[in-house]
C-alpha cells in the first residue's frame, strides 16, 4: 500500500480530487482514467490541470488537509466549490460503488446507464405546478461507477 495519494487540481473545473497512488503501468491505472472522463469538454478534449503527490499521513489529518488544500487553491487561483459540492460527489460516488458491489463487480453491468440508474433534480411536482416541462438529466449514478470507465476504455478503444 502506497504511503502517497495523488491530487487533480482541474483549472477549468476548479476542483480538487484525490485518487489512490498507483504506480504500475499507466495504462492499467483505472482510478485516474475513471477520474479523468468527468474533465473533458464536449469536444472530447481533455480539460487542463496538474496532478500532484501528497504524503497520505498529512492528507488524512483533517487540519492539515486542509492547509494543504488551501495553499494549493491559492497557488492556482482556485477558491474551489462549496463544502455540499464535495459531500454530493462523495455520496454519488458511495452509492455508485454499493451498486458495483451489488453486481459481484462485474464489467459486463446489465443495467449500465438504464432509466433508474438516471439522476435528477427531484424538481418534477413543482415544475409541474409551474406548467413546466420534467427536467431530464443526462447524468447517471453509473458515471461514478468504476464499470464506466471501462466502457469508456472499450469505446476509446473502438474508436
Amino acid at each position: 500500500m502506497s504511503d502517497h495519494v495523488r491530487l487533480l487540481l482541474c483549472h477549468e473545473d476548479k476542483t480538487l480530487e484525490q485518487v489512490d497512488d498507483y504506480e504500475g503501468d499507466p495504462h492499467n491505472d483505472w482510478a485516474l482514467k475513471y477520474v479523468l472522463e468527468k474533465h473533458r469538454y464536449p469536444s472530447g478534449d481533455p480539460h487542463l490541470g496538474q496532478m500532484l503527490r501528497v504524503e497520505k499521513k498529512h492528507w488524512e489529518l483533517e487540519s492539515t488537509r486542509k492547509a494543504i488544500e488551501q495553499q494549493i487553491r491559492d497557488s492556482a487561483g482556485h477558491t474551489g466549490l462549496d463544502q455540499s459540492f464535495y459531500d454530493t460527489k462523495d455520496t454519488l460516488g458511495e452509492d455508485a460503488l454499493k451498486c458495483f458491489e451489488r453486481h459481484s463487480r462485474n464489467p459486463g453491468c446489465n443495467d449500465y446507464r438504464n432509466e433508474d440508474k438516471r439522476l435528477s433534480a427531484g424538481t418534477d411536482r413543482e415544475r409541474k405546478s409551474l406548467g413546466l416541462a420534467p427536467l431530464r438529466s443526462n447524468h447517471f449514478l453509473c458515471d461514478h461507477c468504476p464499470v464506466h470507465s471501462m466502457v469508456m476504455a472499450h469505446k476509446n478503444r473502438n474508436l
